[in-house]
């Protein structure tokens, strides 16, 4: 089966448009596409919820039940460069502008990457590292009173820390590719600040302060194994946070009053994906150890059918070692999602996502519970 390092970087990194348009050369790609969601989203009894008479230090009240409709849609631009030798050698540039219906504009991927093709490879910018933790259809996957970033009530940590794409943070990595084995070291340095902080659309309330100094510097080496058929594959790696003195985090969650040290935390993960036709299936586990903070522990696994149905369930565990009589954090997550095309065409589809997610013991303390139900339609349209 013939594969390239550059096909394998760029499908790892980011999902391609459906519809774009490649110049007759091949040197010119250009497409993108419209996602726009309507959720309903419903928070109860957490520290999140509306609080009436709640104790502010021990979280000892129950809160109002708060339902909200919201739309968190944007549309994707994207405009990718490449020029190639006969013999393999390539020169590649993308950039991926995002305008947000809230009026703002980000960005995706903003890279430069230069190798040869079935060998090796370096890019620089912005961009994601091999995906170590794979969750499928997560297209409403929202976590009670906890995110997937650090300063949380829970972490669920997947080993993506220094995966990248975020705002202050530098990125590069080298990619070599060796028969059925793609291996990469990928850094983040910099302000890493944006990039640990959790992805909570929606909710606000008690959260921890993250700061970073600008000498942040993450290294994240990850292996994956694909087979010849393209039916199994196997992949693992970690992170590290080199720098001393870079990374704390405080507030009223993880220890009230408190300043915490980060540096020199790491985690690890391995995740398998077999697929049996049109179904694929993924596991993933991961683990980090942050020394005198915590150590989380978080398992997933997921199915995908046709590309059409995805059903998956997530569990973690957060064991706080910087406070007496802490209790363990636990939480669940089930979420689903169906897709179909819109008027029989092949570039545009609407998605149909349910999740629920449950927390107990929040920031290890005993009784601060949080059930969370999100539900998200979303349209998409590529071209």
């Amino acid at each position: 089966m013939k594969k390239t390092l550059l096909a394998t970087a760029i499908l790892l990194a980011t999902s391609a448009a459906n519809a774009a348009w490649t110049s007759p050369d091949g040197s010119l790609t250009i497409g993108g596409d419209a996602e726009i969601n309507f959720d309903v989203f419903k928070n109860e009894n957490g520290i999140n919820a509306d609080y009436v008479n709640r104790d502010p230090i021990n979280h000892d009240k129950k809160g109002e039940t708060i339902t909200q409709l919201n739309d968190d849609s944007r549309i994707k631009l994207m405009v990718e460069w490449k020029t190639a030798r006969e013999d393999g050698a390539y020169l590649s540039a993308k950039i991926e502008p995002l305008v947000r219906t809230d009026g703002s504009v980000r960005v995706d991927d903003a890279y430069f990457m230069f190798g040869r093709e079935d060998s090796w490879a370096f890019q620089i910018g912005r961009y994601e590292a091999m995906n170590l933790f794979p969750l499928g259809k997560d297209v409403a996957l929202f976590y009670a009173d906890g995110g997937d970033g650090i300063g949380k009530g829970i972490y669920y940590y997947m080993a993506k820390e220094a995966r990248g794409r975020r705002d202050a943070a530098g990125q590069a990595r080298i990619m070599s590719e060796m028969g059925n084995w793609t291996a990469e070291v990928s850094t983040v340095y910099g302000n890493t600040a944006d990039l640990l902080g959790a992805s909570r659309e929606y909710v606000d309330g008690d959260n921890d302060t993250l700061d970073s100094d600008n000498n942040s510097f993450m290294v994240r080496p990850a292996v994956n194994y694909l087979s010849d058929d393209g039916a199994f594959s196997v992949s693992f790696g970690g992170e590290y946070e080199v720098s001393g003195d870079s990374v704390t985090v405080d507030g009223d969650g993880i220890n009230a009053g408190e300043v915490l040290e980060l540096a020199n935390r790491y985690g690890l993960a391995a995740t398998t994906t077999m697929t049996f036709g049109d179904l694929v299936w993924n596991t993933s586990i991961a683990m980090q150890d942050a020394k005198d903070a915590w150590e989380a522990h978080t398992f997933n696994t997921n199915i995908v059918y046709k590309n059409a149905f995805g059903l998956g369930t997530s569990y973690a565990v957060n064991k706080y070692t910087n406070k007496a009589d802490a209790e363990d954090a636990k939480s669940y997550a089930v979420y689903t999602a169906y897709t179909m095309p819109i008027m029989d065409f092949n570039n545009a589809t609407v998605t149909f996502a349910l999740s629920y997610s449950d927390t107990e013991n929040a920031y290890g303390e005993s009784g601060i519970d949080e059930q969370t139900t999100a539900f998200r339609t979303r349209f998409n349209y590529y071209f």
